[in-house]
């Protein structure tokens, strides 16, 4: 690299004039780097941060041009209303997926008679008040029911399944003493 483009340089990075970086250049024999940190520990340099700035950039853009970057920042921001909806619906998701992954089984003396997705019981319960009634029915004609690929918390629903069973079976035993 020759002189000139040395001094070049050195203006370049540190905003000095020629005449200083000439002599910076010439007090630590020719090396930039040392001349550019020479010239720092002196105080001729500003203290700069490291920065870039394209042809792009410094161009200014129309006023509706920023209007329409603005207006589009702002339509782009999520609202809480989105927010509560993205919940919603990822709490929906959820919900369905853990309801096709559990099983519904009711079996009449140890026998299987239906294995459904829990997901479908539900949703008869749902559309369809009588379908509960039919289940407390089966109750009484020896069905059980239980849930498959359940989670320690839907146990307890087991439990609880296994003990209105017992108690039809109770009822069932009791009106048959009558006779």
């Amino acid at each position: 690299m020759e002189m000139l483009e040395k001094v070049e340089l050195v203006r370049e990075k540190t905003g000095v004039s020629y005449q200083e970086a000439r002599d910076a250049l010439e007090a630590t024999d020719y090396d930039v780097l040392d001349a550019i940190i020479w010239l720092e520990n002196h105080g001729k340099t500003e203290a700069r941060t490291a920065s870039f700035e394209t042809a792009a950039t410094t161009k200014m853009a129309s006023p509706e041009m920023q209007q329409a970057q603005e207006e589009y920042r702002a339509s782009s921001k999520k609202t809480k209303f989105g927010e509560a909806w993205g919940s919603f619906c990822r709490n929906v998701k959820d919900i369905i997926r853990s309801g096709l992954d559990m099983t519904f089984i009711a079996e009449r003396h140890n026998q299987r008679v239906v294995a459904i997705p829990l997901l479908f019981v539900i949703i008869g319960i749902l559309a369809w008040g009588a379908s509960i009634w039919l289940l407390i029915i089966g109750l009484f004609f020896d069905f059980r029911y239980h849930i498959e690929g359940a989670s320690p918390v839907t146990i307890d629903v087991n439990d609880a399944m296994s003990k209105a069973a017992d108690a039809a079976e109770s009822i069932k035993d009791d009106f048959g003493k009558d006779e």
